[in-house]
């Protein structure tokens, strides 16, 4: 009773940013009522969703070429005379295909067409790598794939590869495939992601600038405990155990590999940081014969970049380094400045917010490029001009809610915004920096493409997509601001309400949460970043109401860091604050308010329901951690240290501690593959529930991971609808 007076008696504050109402004329014909979508449709009708072009590649001998796909139609756009020409259709390549493999049954789309290489295109069907040449039509198997191969990467100077298979990785040159490494032990891992997707690593596999030599990431994980995970296929059940270094416990060890492809000889950088550091970025330098790495201590609050020799791995020299009592978490590489082979570019959040710096190659810092005293952040570097003058970049100057194009120049600093239309903005840079793909959304549109110059004027738009919800009961979104628990700090909040929306009735309330690192749900951009499903719950009668509490992301390094050593604290919090907010309005049932969120928002809705069990009346959680301590060293120990070293905060974050407030409706979902949250979070969870007397529904997808996809996908959102319309 306590808590609950609380949550009434705060005053509250709330500033509108938008509110967007559809067209009730517009949603009508001849009278008929407005069409609903179903959950079904909301995952798997792609007609539902703004219309785009695929593929994206800019030439590489002409950069004045783009290349993009629509229709089944590879087109290419030439940014010099403006004109747009279709060089392969499905059914050519349909004939193209009938060489090397006759008989096989027709495509319906496209292959995936992975790169372009001079005037060739490298298209992959069938585990087989195509070579067409657009210039004269003709196409020649490049080569087949065995079954296991994975991780693809294609040298777009020489027309190399290499692929992995079997934890080993193997190089094609001259149409002959040979193995660079040779590791037996399963628990040793070539050329592919580590340390867990952390730290911005998206690739193993890491071409120099002349083709002809290969860094690649070595992990050893034998060392590290096997979680037991079931897979299942036909009538056979196997067991397929995922090495999975937990908060506290033993970690994995990862060494750089270098391969040179003239002369077969393999080398590795030597140990330079630390007893086993975190290699988080590696650059070639322009000359090939400097490799830079980025490397982390395991309490992730020391950082270094280092030097090495590329012919004998030796460290050459450490550049700089950055610590920071909290965390540092560098998630970029080096970048060097074109035509300076002497600079580098450095992004860094070491003043509050990630900004960019400039630094030579000896580790003296030559100065901050974009002003990193001011509170907004630099979310991406898109590329630099090919003379160096330039960087361009994506950041929030405008608004958190928002991503443009900007270019800075490196010498004065002076910052121009790029993208002129207010939205989120997703761009595509051509080699040379004189041109961009500008795809971006906002509130009044649902995506428009587009191609800029780097002054920022139109060249010319490829695509803009219509309303694809048009005809259909659109929900009224609203966007703006509450305060957070600490009186002070602002927060994003999305209410998505009814077509038919009248304040005169009450509804029930779902409340969508993530509210953990590197997630923000509230944009400017189509329906203000929410995914169809939730659009259709608000069809439905309910209100759908989201916060992006402290923890989130793209508001600096103070705002996301809040929730060091002390995770469900803060953010939790301020997700109440959004429920005085809902119990403000007097259209909002107070006595019906459910809650729903998948991974961090999986543990965050347990958090929520078992702290506040009389404000919330259903929970489905998916996914979700339930003791930290199982989570993953990476992740895990970036935000709360270790259990050793933070005993308090790992037991009050335990919600296994809990079990006792269960009450109400409370559905748990997992994926039996889940290798990012291991299933044992959910099951614990219920066996302590079983013990302690409680009942709580769960539902298992024995064949998902972390992500459920397909056609179980739609078994799942309407699982959750009909949860939350049969008990809220």
């Amino acid at each position: 009773m306590k808590k609950r007076n609380l949550l009434t008696g705060v005053g509250l504050c709330m500033t509108a940013l938008m509110m967007w109402t559809p067209d009730a004329a517009a949603q009508t014909a001849e009278g008929q009522a407005p069409k609903h979508w179903t959950v079904e449709q909301a995952v798997a009708d792609r007609s539902l969703r703004p219309e785009g072009v695929g593929l994206l590649y800019w030439g590489e001998g002409d950069p004045d070429n783009l290349f993009y796909s629509y229709n089944n139609k590879v087109l290419c756009f030439n940014v010099r005379n403006q004109t747009t020409d279709t060089i392969l259709t499905l059914a050519h390549f349909e004939k193209l295909k009938e060489q090397y493999a006759p008989g096989t049954a027709p495509l319906t789309a496209l292959p995936n067409i992975l790169a372009i290489h001079r005037n060739n295109m490298v298209l992959y069907y069938d585990q087989a790598y195509y070579i067409w040449t657009y210039a004269d039509n003709t196409v020649q198997l490049y080569t087949s794939m065995p079954a296991a191969a994975t991780n693809f990467s294609f040298n777009r100077i020489d027309g190399y590869s290499a692929f992995t298979q079997d934890n080993n990785l193997y190089v094609i040159k001259d149409g002959v495939k040979f193995a660079v490494t040779k590791d037996e032990n399963p628990g040793i891992v070539n050329g592919q992601v580590v340390h867990r997707n952390e730290f911005g690593i998206t690739k193993g596999i890491f071409w120099d600038p002349t083709g002809e030599k290969i860094a690649f990431y070595r992990m050893d994980e034998t060392m590290v405990r096997e979680a037991p995970l079931l897979g299942m296929a036909g009538e056979e059940e196997t067991l397929e155990p995922t090495r999975y270094p937990e908060a506290g416990t033993t970690s994995h060890s990862v060494s750089v590999g270098v391969y040179d492809l003239n002369t077969y000889d393999k080398i590795f950088l030597k140990p330079c940081f630390d007893t086993n550091p975190y290699i988080t970025g590696i650059t070639w330098s322009p000359d090939s014969k400097e490799i830079y790495t980025v490397q982390l201590d395991r309490a992730q609050k020391h950082l270094a970049v280092f030097c090495h020799d590329a012919a004998t791995g030796e460290m050459k020299r450490k550049l700089f380094e950055e610590t920071n009592p909290i965390w540092v978490e560098p998630e970029n590489p080096v970048i060097f400045r074109p035509g300076h082979p002497d600079q580098i570019i450095w992004n860094s959040e070491r003043n509050g917010y990630n900004h960019l710096y400039l630094y030579n190659t000896q580790g003296k810092l030559l100065k901050a490029i974009t002003p990193d005293k001011e509170a907004w952040e630099v979310s991406e570097i898109v590329g630099c001009s090919s003379d160096g003058k330039y960087v361009y970049f994506m950041g929030t100057k405008e608004s958190p809610l928002e991503q443009h194009l900007y270019r800075v120049q490196i010498d004065n600093g002076r910052i121009k915004r790029l993208t002129k239309e207010a939205g989120t903005h997703q761009i595509r840079m051509n080699p040379t920096g004189s041109c961009f793909v500008d795809i971006y959304s906002n509130y009044d549109e649902a995506r428009v493409t587009q191609v800029i110059d780097a002054e920022g004027n139109l060249l010319k738009k490829l695509l803009v997509s219509k309303d694809p919800l048009a005809g259909y009961a659109k929900p009224q979104t609203r966007v703006f601001k509450i305060k957070a628990a600490d009186g002070v700090t602002d927060l994003y909040a999305r209410m998505i309400l009814p077509p038919d929306f009248d304040s005169t009735r009450q509804y029930p309330v779902i409340v969508y949460v993530y509210g953990g690192p590197h997630v923000q749900l509230i944009t400017n951009s189509h329906l203000a970043g929410s995914p169809l499903t939730l659009q259709h719950f608000a069809q439905e009668g309910f209100i759908v109401f989201t916060v992006d509490s402290r923890g989130s992301a793209h508001r600096g390094f103070a705002f996301e860091s809040a929730i060091h050593r002390n995770i469900g604290t803060v953010e939790v919090a301020d997700q109440m604050k959004g429920i005085e907010y809902l119990y403000s309005l007097p259209y909002v049932d107070r006595n019906r308010i459910g809650v729903d969120g998948w991974s961090y928002g999986g543990f965050m809705t347990m958090s929520l329901k078992l702290r506040y069990p009389q404000v919330f009346k259903v929970a489905v959680a998916g996914g979700g951690v339930m003791n930290w301590a199982w989570y993953e060293i990476m992740y895990g120990e970036r935000y709360m240290e270790t259990p050793q070293s933070n005993p308090e905060g790992y037991e009050y974050a335990n919600l296994l501690n809990l079990t006792d407030s269960v009450s109400g409706k409370i559905l748990m979902i997992h994926g039996g593959k889940d290798a990012t949250v291991l299933p044992k979070h959910s099951l614990y969870f219920i066996d302590a529930c079983a013990q302690s007397g409680k009942q709580i529904d769960f539902f298992m997808y024995p064949n998902a991971a972390h992500g459920v996809y397909g056609p179980a996908r739609k078994h799942l959102d309407r699982m959750i609808f009909e949860y939350f319309k049969n008990n809220l």
